[in-house]
C-alpha cells in the first residue's frame, strides 16, 4: 500500500514518494460491500473514491474524531487547452506544450495523463493511474499500489476495493476502518455485513498496519490470540482471553485488539493495573496487567 500517501492523509508529515502496497477509499457498501459511494469525477479527475467533505463519520464498532481536509476542487475544467493540445498557464496566460504523462507522474487533471485517469488524494495531490474506481477495470478492483499509483488488481483477498463485484469469487468489499471518507479503507474480505460467517463463527479483522491494510476473515469463538484484531461489537467472544480492548490509531479511529484485560478488575492481582492496547505502524500491542 502507499504508506506515505495514506499516513500523510492521516496528518503525519510524509510525502508521496515512499510507497509500500495498497488501501482504496470505498465504493457502495453497507460496510459489507464497500466503504462509501463511487468517487465523483469531472473529466476523469477524482479525489480518492469515497471521499466526502464530512468532518466525522459514525460506523458500528469504530470511533472517529473530526478530520479537516483541504479537498482539491474537481479539476476536469481546471486547465484550458488550445487547438494544439497545449495548456494555458493560469498565472501567465501563456500557452505551453505539455505532453500527457505516464502512470506514476503527478497530475492535476485527466488530460495530463496518457491513461486519462488522474487519481487525486486530498492533502497529497494527483497521480496518473490505470483507474479511479473498480468499474474502470475489466476485472478486479482499483487499488493504490506499491508502484506509486492506482492499478487494476485481480480482486484477491486484501486488495483495496469499492465494489463486491470487483472482488474475486465469494469475497466481498468490506470497510476495515472508518476513516471518515478521507481515504478508502475497504478491502476484499471473506466476510462482512452483507456476507456473514457460517454458524457461530465471528467476522474478525485481520490488520496489516505496517502497510495500512488488511481484511476480514471468519474465526471460531474464543480463538483470536492476544495482539490480534477483534470486532469491537461482540469482540470479547472472539478473543481467547475474553477481552477485546480499543486501541487508538493515529488519533482518528479505534481498533479492537484482544488482550489480557479491559479494566483493572480483569487483572488477577488486586494491585495490578490494566495497561490499554496500542496501534501504530509497528502493529498492535495488546492490553496487559502490570
Amino acid at each position: 500500500m502507499l504508506r506515505s500517501i495514506l499516513v500523510t492523509t492521516f496528518g503525519l508529515s510524509l510525502t508521496l514518494g515512499g510507497c509500500g502496497s495498497a488501501v482504496d477509499v470505498g465504493g457502495d457498501t453497507d460496510e459489507g460491500s464497500s466503504s462509501g459511494t463511487a468517487a465523483s469525477t469531472s473529466g476523469n479527475v477524482t479525489t480518492a473514491p469515497g471521499v466526502t467533505t464530512s468532518d466525522t463519520a459514525d460506523s458500528v464498532g469504530v470511533t472517529t474524531s473530526p478530520a479537516t481536509t483541504d479537498t482539491p476542487a474537481e479539476t476536469g475544467d481546471a486547465s484550458t487547452t488550445g487547438d494544439d493540445g497545449g495548456f494555458i498557464s493560469p498565472d501567465t496566460g501563456n500557452e505551453t506544450s505539455t505532453e500527457p504523462q505516464p502512470n506514476g507522474a503527478q497530475c492535476a487533471a485527466a488530460p495530463e495523463c496518457d491513461s486519462g485517469f488522474c487519481y487525486v488524494i486530498p492533502q497529497v495531490g494527483g497521480v496518473c493511474s490505470e483507474c479511479l474506481v473498480d468499474e474502470d477495470c475489466d476485472t478486479g478492483t482499483c487499488s493504490l499500489d506499491a508502484v506509486g499509483y492506482a492499478i487494476c488488481t485481480d480482486g484477491s483477498q486484501g486488495n483495496m476495493c469499492n465494489t463486491d463485484e470487483g472482488c474475486a469469487g465469494d469475497l466481498v468489499c468490506t470497510e476495515l476502518v472508518d476513516a471518515g471518507g478521507i481515504v478508502n479503507t475497504s478491502f476484499c474480505s471473506q466476510c462482512g455485513p452483507s456476507a456473514p460467517c457460517d454458524g457461530e463463527e465471528i467476522c474478525a479483522p485481520v490488520y496489516d498496519l505496517g502497510n495500512l491494510g488488511g481484511y476480514f476473515a471468519c474465526a471460531d469463538p474464543g480463538t483470536v490470540e492476544n495482539g490480534q484484531g477483534c470486532p469491537v461489537m461482540d469482540g470479547d467472544s472472539a478473543c481467547a482471553s475474553g477481552h477485546c480492548g480499543l486501541a487508538n490509531l493515529f488519533g482518528f479511529a479505534e481498533l479492537g485488539v484482544c488482550g489480557e484485560c479491559n479494566i483493572d478488575a480483569d487483572c488477577p492481582e488486586v494491585d495490578q493495573t490494566c495497561v490499554p492496547p496500542e496501534a501504530g505502524m509497528g502493529g498492535l500491542t495488546p492490553a496487559f496487567c502490570m
